[in-house]
């Protein structure tokens, strides 16, 4: 494995890789979904849920909707952009957990331009978001300081509190 490759688990030789895979077999990745009502955050909302359903590791499957207000920070911008008009979701991609979201998305004016970017406070739901989301109980995902970049990124540890099977 790359020396960049985060998979949680330490893979120093072939037996704990047959372990790990062996695992993830028989864990059952289970779904959901909801929807965003008019005016709702978008992250807001998806930082509430994971909270009170204290999801440990969820991955957004896909999403359709519309904002009546768009922020989005673009790639190596400090400061998030505010985008004028109604804008139709064409992606919403993320992780999710109770250690916070990491949430992406693109988006369409009414001519049919698209932007995307960094998922900010401040989208609001204009007609109905539908999202699907699968959530990973066996893995916790957590978001730890990483000096290189700066942020807090994503670690992903095994959950201690999932039910071997």
């Amino acid at each position: 494995m790359p020396d960049n490759f985060s998979t949680g688990i330490n893979f120093d030789s072939q037996s704990s890789v047959k372990k790990a895979a062996e695992k993830a077999v028989k864990t059952t990745v289970k779904t959901t979904a909801l929807r965003l009502l008019p005016g709702a955050d978008v992250r807001r909302e998806l930082e509430n849920l994971a909270k009170l359903e204290q999801i440990s590791a969820a991955v957004i499957l896909g999403a359709v909707g519309s904002l009546s207000q768009t922020n989005l920070r673009f790639a190596g911008q400090d400061e998030h952009t505010a985008l004028a008009g109604k804008q139709e979701i064409l992606t919403l991609s993320g992780m999710l957990s109770v250690a916070g979201v990491h949430l992406h998305m693109s988006v369409s004016n009414a001519q049919g331009e698209c932007r995307g970017g960094h998922v900010v406070y401040g989208c609001l739901v204009y007609t109905t978001l539908e999202i699907a989301i699968a959530l990973i109980p066996h893995l916790e995902f957590q978001r730890t300081f990483d000096a290189a970049t700066g942020f807090k990124e994503l670690k992903i540890v095994p959950n201690n509190s999932f039910p071997e099977s």
